[in-house]
C-alpha cells in the first residue's frame, strides 16, 4: 500500500513547495513594486515604452494622462475607461489647434459633408479591393469617427525616441474613407482641375505676352530685357511650397512703370482729381438772388468723389451731398428751390473745407472720415493725403478765393445781406440803357500797377466822403460794428470790392492792406447759420488767407505762364461780379514767371494744380495714396453702389484709372459687403484648408529641358481675361491646362518614387498654430 501512496505523496509534496514558491514570488513582487514606488523619484518605471524625442522632457504622467492623478498610486484611476477626448484636450495646451480640432482633418462639418458627397460619387465607380473590405469588417470605424477623433487615434506614443509621430499609414487613412484603394498607381481617382481652386490674384495673360507683347517689345527696342525662361519671373519661396512671382522691379517695371506714372497716358489728366472748385451755374444763382460770395465763373471742374467723402463726414453734410448728387451743377435752370438752397450750402461747405485745410491739422479732417466708423491712425491719414503740403491748398485758395478768410468770418448771412444791398443799389435792368460808371472802377489791364493803385485810392476817398460809414457786420438786419472815419479807407468797402484788391497790388506796405480785427460779439458759422458766441476778436487778417501785396505779386507770377498757355483759372479780360468772382491778382515784372506745364512738372509723381483742380499723380508702384484709398473704401463699396466710397473705389479701379492698379491686381467681391483689391501675394496662409500639398523644390531637377511646361501646358484659346470681369474668384478660366494624374504617375508608382497618402496629402488641413510666450519683462 505504501508503494501506491508514495507517488501521490511525492506529488503532494511538490505541490506544497510549488505553492510556497508562488506565494513567496508574489510577496517578493509586491515588496519590489512597493519599494519601487517608495524609493523612485517619479513614475517613469510605469511607462510601457520610451517617449519620442519631442516629448522626452515630460516627467509627470498627468501632463498627458489627465485621469492618472498626481501621486504614485492614483495611476490606478487610469485603468478605468474615461472620456477619450480628455487627454486630447491636454494635447492642445501645447499644440494650438482651431476649434474644429476633433473633427476629422480638423475641418468644419460643412467642408466634410461636401467632401464626403464628392468622394461617394467617385467611390460608386471605383471597385473596392478585398483587403479594404476585410479591414472594414474587422475594424469598423464609421461609428468611432462619428463621435470625433482624439489625438491618440493616429498619434501613438511610447514607441521609442526615433518614431515619427506625424507619420500615418495608408491603412489608417483607408479605414475611415468612403473611397478605398490600395495605392496611387492603382484605382486612385483622376485629378479634378488640379491645382486650380480660384483665379490668380495677378492678372497676367501668359499667352498674350508670349505671342504678342514680348515680340513687339523686342522689335521696337532690342535692348529691353525680355524674359527668356520661367525662372526669370518665378522663384521658389523660403517656405519651399510656393513658386512665387519675383518683385515688380525685377519683372514688370520695364514695361509698366511708365503706365503707372502716366507717362504713356494718351488722353485725360495724368493725375487723380482730389480737390476742386466745381463749376456752378452762376447766372441762375444770380437770378435767384442766391449769395455764395466770390466764385470763379471760368471753372468747369467737377465735384470730386474724394470731396464728397470729406465734406460728408457728418450726417448733415452727408444729406447735403445726396441732395445735389443728381444735379448738374453747371446747369441749374431746372433746379427746384430746395435744390438751389442745397447748392448754396454746398458752395459754403466747399469754402469751409478749404479754410479748414489751411487753418487746421489734416488729422482733424481726415481722421474722422465717415467710412470706417473709427478714428484713423496717423499713418493712414498720411497715406490718404499723401502728405499734401498746406502751401498747395493755400496757393489754390489765394488764386481762386482770395477773400476766403473774410467770407468765412462774416458767414453766409452777411453775404446774403450784402448781396441784397448790392441788388437794390443797381440800376433798373434795361439792356439798352447806358451803364453808369462804377464808383469803384477797375483799371484797364494796360495800366501800370502804381497808377491803378493811385486811382483806386482816390476812388476810395471820394466814396468815403459821400457815403455814410459802412457796416462791417450784420446779424438779422442789425449792424453790430460800423467803421469810423479813422479807418474808412481800410474797411469801408465791401469784402469783394475790386478797388481794395487793386490798391493791394500797388506800392503799399503789407501792413496797410491787412484787415483790422474789430472787437464785437464773436460769430460762428455752423451749417450756414451764424450764432453769437463769447466776446472775442474776429481774426479777419489771417496771414495765411489774406496775402500781402508782395505775396500777391509772387502768386500772380507763378501763374503767369499758365495764363499764357490758356490754362488760367480766371482768363484775361474776365471781370468778376461782387457775388461770384474776384479780380485776379495784378502782375509784376519783378517776379519770376514760368511757362512750364504743372502736369509735366509732376512727371515723377506728387501734387500739382491745374484748371481749378488739385491733382495727385502716382509716384510709382505701390503708391501709398491709391493703396490707402482702395483699402479704406473697398469694404464699403459693393458693386453697383452709388455712395461716395463706391465712387472713389470705381474711379481708382476703372479701366482708365490713373495708377493702373487693377490692370494687374484683380478685384474680388466680398459676399455683397464690398470689394477688395488683391494686393497681397500668394502665401501658405492662402493655401489653408486644402487637403493636398505640393513642394516645387524637389521636382525642379527632374523636369528636364521642358521645365515648367512638363506639368503646366499653356491654353492659348482660354477666355482667361474675360473671367476677371466679374467679382467671384471661384468662377474662372485658367491660363493653363489642369495637371493630369498621368504626369505624377510617371514617377510615383510601385518600385519607384514613394506613393503613400501622406506624400501628397496632409491630415490637418489647418496647420497647428505656433504658441506665443507670455513671459513678462523683468522690472526692478
Amino acid at each position: 500500500m505504501w508503494r501506491w501512496l508514495w507517488p501521490s505523496g511525492r506529488q503532494a509534496l511538490a505541490g506544497f513547495w510549488r505553492d510556497r514558491l508562488a506565494k513567496l514570488s508574489a510577496l517578493l513582487t509586491v515588496v519590489c513594486i512597493a519599494a519601487a514606488f517608495v524609493f523612485s523619484n517619479g513614475r517613469q518605471f510605469l511607462m510601457p515604452g520610451p517617449l519620442t524625442s519631442a516629448h522626452s522632457t515630460i516627467e509627470n504622467c498627468v501632463v498627458c494622462h489627465t485621469a492618472s492623478g498626481s501621486n504614485k498610486l492614483t495611476w490606478i484611476h487610469g485603468l478605468v475607461a474615461d472620456n477619450p477626448l480628455a487627454d486630447s484636450k491636454a494635447c492642445l495646451t501645447c499644440h494650438k489647434m482651431p476649434a474644429t480640432a476633433f473633427f476629422p482633418h480638423g475641418a468644419s462639418a460643412s467642408v466634410l459633408i461636401e467632401s464626403t458627397k464628392r468622394l461617394s460619387k467617385i467611390a460608386a465607380l471605383t471597385p473596392e479591393p478585398l483587403s479594404a473590405r476585410m479591414q472594414t469588417s474587422a475594424f469598423p470605424s464609421r461609428e468611432i469617427v462619428s463621435r470625433g477623433l482624439f489625438c491618440s487615434t493616429c498619434h501613438r506614443e511610447h514607441r521609442g525616441a526615433s518614431v515619427d509621430l506625424s507619420k500615418i499609414s495608408n491603412e489608417q487613412c483607408r479605414s475611415c474613407h468612403v473611397l478605398k484603394f490600395n495605392s496611387f498607381d492603382r484605382d486612385h481617382p483622376q485629378f479634378e482641375a488640379y491645382p486650380f481652386v480660384r483665379r490668380t490674384r495677378i492678372i497676367y495673360d501668359h499667352a498674350a505676352h508670349f505671342d504678342k507683347h514680348f515680340p513687339d517689345v523686342a522689335k521696337k527696342d532690342p535692348t529691353r530685357r525680355i524674359p527668356a525662361a520661367c525662372s526669370t519671373c518665378h522663384e521658389n519661396r523660403e517656405d519651399k511650397r510656393i513658386m512665387g512671382v519675383a518683385s515688380f522691379e525685377k519683372t514688370c517695371s520695364g514695361c509698366h512703370l511708365n503706365q503707372i506714372m502716366g507717362k504713356e497716358r494718351a488722353s485725360g489728366p495724368k493725375g487723380i482729381a482730389f480737390l476742386a472748385l466745381p463749376g456752378l451755374d452762376l447766372q441762375t444763382l444770380k437770378k435767384k438772388n442766391v449769395a455764395i460770395g466770390e466764385w470763379p465763373d471760368a471753372s468747369e471742374a467737377e465735384l470730386t468723389p474724394f470731396m464728397k467723402i470729406i465734406i460728408g463726414r457728418n450726417k448733415k453734410s452727408s444729406a447735403l451731398i445726396k441732395a445735389v448728387g443728381k444735379l448738374s451743377l453747371q446747369d441749374l435752370s431746372n433746379a427746384s428751390d430746395d435744390q438751389i438752397a442745397a447748392v448754396k450750402d454746398l458752395a459754403w461747405e466747399i469754402k469751409r473745407l478749404f479754410y479748414t485745410l489751411i487753418t487746421e491739422k489734416s488729422s482733424e479732417i481726415f481722421g474722422h472720415l465717415n467710412i470706417s466708423g473709427r478714428k484713423l491712425s496717423a499713418d493712414v491719414v498720411a497715406n490718404l493725403t499723401a502728405s499734401i503740403p498746406r502751401d498747395v491748398v493755400l496757393g489754390a485758395q489765394q488764386q481762386w478765393l482770395p477773400n476766403l478768410a473774410r467770407e468765412i468770418t462774416i458767414g453766409p448771412i452777411a453775404a446774403d445781406q450784402r448781396s441784397s444791398s448790392n441788388t437794390q443799389e443797381q440800376a433798373p435792368s434795361n439792356e439798352t440803357a447806358p451803364e453808369e460808371p462804377s464808383a469803384d472802377p477797375v483799371p484797364e489791364e494796360s495800366a501800370e500797377p502804381a497808377e491803378r493803385a493811385e486811382e483806386a485810392k482816390t476812388a476810395n476817398k471820394n466814396k468815403a466822403k459821400r457815403d455814410p460809414p459802412a457796416c462791417l457786420m450784420r446779424v438779422l438786419g442789425q449792424c453790430l460794428m460800423a467803421s469810423g472815419p479813422e479807418n474808412q479807407d481800410q474797411s469801408a468797402q465791401p469784402a469783394d470790392d475790386d478797388s481794395e484788391r487793386a490798391a493791394a497790388a500797388g506800392e503799399k506796405k503789407s501792413s496797410d492792406v491787412k484787415l483790422q480785427p474789430p472787437m464785437h460779439a464773436g460769430l460762428k458759422g455752423v451749417g450756414g447759420v451764424l450764432e453769437l458766441a463769447e466776446n472775442k476778436p474776429v481774426n479777419q487778417s489771417d496771414e495765411l488767407l489774406s496775402p500781402t501785396a508782395e505775396e500777391l505779386r509772387e502768386i500772380n507770377a507763378r501763374n503767369k505762364g499758365t495764363r499764357r498757355r490758356g490754362q488760367t483759372d480766371t482768363p484775361a479780360g474776365s471781370r468778376a461780379t461782387s457775388q461770384t468772382t474776384s479780380s485776379s491778382p495784378q502782375e509784376s515784372d519783378a517776379s519770376m514767371a514760368s511757362d512750364g506745364d504743372p502736369e509735366a512738372w509732376a512727371e515723377y509723381g506728387g501734387w500739382y494744380r491745374q484748371d481749378y483742380t488739385i491733382f495727385y499723380r502716382p509716384t510709382g508702384h505701390k503708391d501709398k495714396f491709391v493703396h490707402a484709398w482702395l483699402l479704406l473704401t473697398g469694404p464699403q463699396a459693393p458693386k453697383g453702389d452709388k455712395s461716395p466710397p463706391a465712387e472713389v473705389f470705381d474711379a481708382l479701379t476703372s479701366k482708365d484709372a490713373q495708377g493702373s492698379c487693377t490692370k494687374c491686381h484683380s478685384v474680388d467681391d466680398a459676399l455683397g459687403k464690398g470689394r477688395f483689391v488683391n494686393f497681397s501675394p500668394l502665401s501658405l496662409e492662402n493655401k489653408s484648408g486644402r487637403f493636398t500639398k505640393f513642394s516645387h523644390e524637389p521636382h525642379l531637377t527632374t523636369v528636364g529641358t521642358q521645365g515648367c511646361l512638363t506639368c503646366h501646358s499653356l491654353e492659348k484659346t482660354s477666355a482667361y481675361q474675360k473671367s476677371y470681369e466679374q467679382g467671384n474668384p471661384t468662377k474662372f478660366v485658367s491660363n493653363f491646362a489642369a495637371v493630369k494624374k498621368e504626369v505624377c504617375q510617371s514617377c510615383h508608382k510601385t518600385d519607384a518614387a514613394r506613393q503613400d497618402c501622406s506624400t501628397c496629402h496632409k491630415y490637418h488641413v489647418n496647420n497647428a498654430m505656433t504658441p506665443i510666450s507670455n513671459a513678462k519683462i523683468p522690472m526692478r
